[in-house]
């Protein structure tokens, strides 16, 4: 019993002393918060990374997210980041890869841009997806447009504006339909030179007229190559309105010259050429279709098979270009 009031008696004494010496006390407090964390709690091993933001193709907030992370979260987080930032900019590589890949394909069709009359527009070199009704010069309808109802009223487009294959570009394929012409080539880059014509359209206007025939006759009386109306041939050479060197040179005369009356208007230019004229309407053009002379009916889809057909080297007859074909039933 007596030992038992002294031990008692002991811990109050041990007790009274270091309350009432708290820089003691404050000591003790620090030594133990001294004491290493590890025996405290055990260090979390970082979240992996969302997969569900790579199945999205959020890689830069995945990676802005994670980095934020790294920040906050130790060393683990920080290799964690950086392997993410590292898959970012190989992504981001491969994206402007394919951009690097888009422009050279932009720079190949560009080429013949730089050979022709502006950078919108001129001699290319590449090809086009090109349908009946549509093809790099536009559709159809815009070339068109009015003639199924109040009249032709076309839109504006300069010779600057349109795209076009060079013609020697053109006569360097084997499936050209240019071929027939290969024998007026140099006529074909003189007198379009001569009027700041692109040569393959002077070649066009002939494949259009007479499939490069120079012997060929129109229903009205129309000649050679560039089917030159009777009043354009009192100057012809022996009065051989067929001469390839007169015929061409002609006809680019004419259509320069009709360009320019147009005001730079190239739709109403080659329009003219087939003997369209502004506020046309179908019934004005398929007219003499019950005549004695139905091919004198007007091409419906003359610009069609022009610029989109011709001038990119594509055969417009064999592939169909247009949309009203009245020409079929002559």
């Amino acid at each position: 019993m007596k030992l038992q009031s002294f031990v008692f008696a002991a811990l109050a004494t041990a007790l009274v002393v270091e309350a009432s010496n708290p820089l003691a006390a404050g000591h003790g407090r620090l030594a133990r918060r001294s004491q290493p964390t590890t025996k405290r709690c055990k260090a979390r091993t970082p979240p992996k990374a969302d997969d569900s933001s790579a199945s999205t193709g959020n890689s830069f907030a995945a990676s802005n997210d994670n980095k934020g992370d790294s920040n906050n979260s130790g060393k683990a987080n920080d290799s964690q980041a950086n392997s993410n930032t590292d898959d970012n900019n190989k992504a981001n590589n491969d994206g402007d890869k394919s951009s690097s890949d888009g422009n050279k394909g932009n720079s190949g069709g560009n080429k013949g841009n730089n050979s022709g009359h502006s950078s919108d527009g001129g001699i290319l070199s590449g090809s086009f997806d090109i349908s009946a009704i549509a093809g790099p010069n536009g559709d159809i309808d815009e070339f068109n447009r009015g003639i199924d109802g109040a009249g032709w009223n076309p839109p504006y487009l300069g010779i600057n504006d349109i795209k076009v294959v060079d013609l020697a570009d053109a006569l360097s394929k084997s499936d050209s339909p240019f071929h027939a012409c290969a024998p007026y080539v140099d006529q074909f880059y003189r007198y379009g030179g001569a009027n700041n014509i692109p040569p393959i359209m002077l070649a066009s206007f002939a494949m259009q007229e007479s499939s490069c025939n120079p012997h060929t006759v129109g229903g009205a009386g129309e000649q050679g190559l560039m089917q030159l109306t009777h009043e354009k041939c009192v100057n012809a050479p022996n009065g051989d309105c067929q001469d390839p060197d007169y015929n061409i040179k002609t006809g680019a005369e004419y259509f320069a010259r009709t360009l320019k009356d147009k005001g730079g208007d190239l739709l109403q230019a080659i329009g003219s050429y087939n003997g369209w004229f502004k506020g046309m309407t179908y019934s004005d053009a398929t007219a003499a279709a019950n005549t004695g002379c139905c091919r004198c009916q007007n091409n419906l889809d003359y610009l069609q098979q022009f610029l989109n057909g011709w001038c990119q080297n594509v055969n417009a007859y064999s592939m169909k270009l247009g949309k009203y074909f009245n020409l079929d039933r002559c």
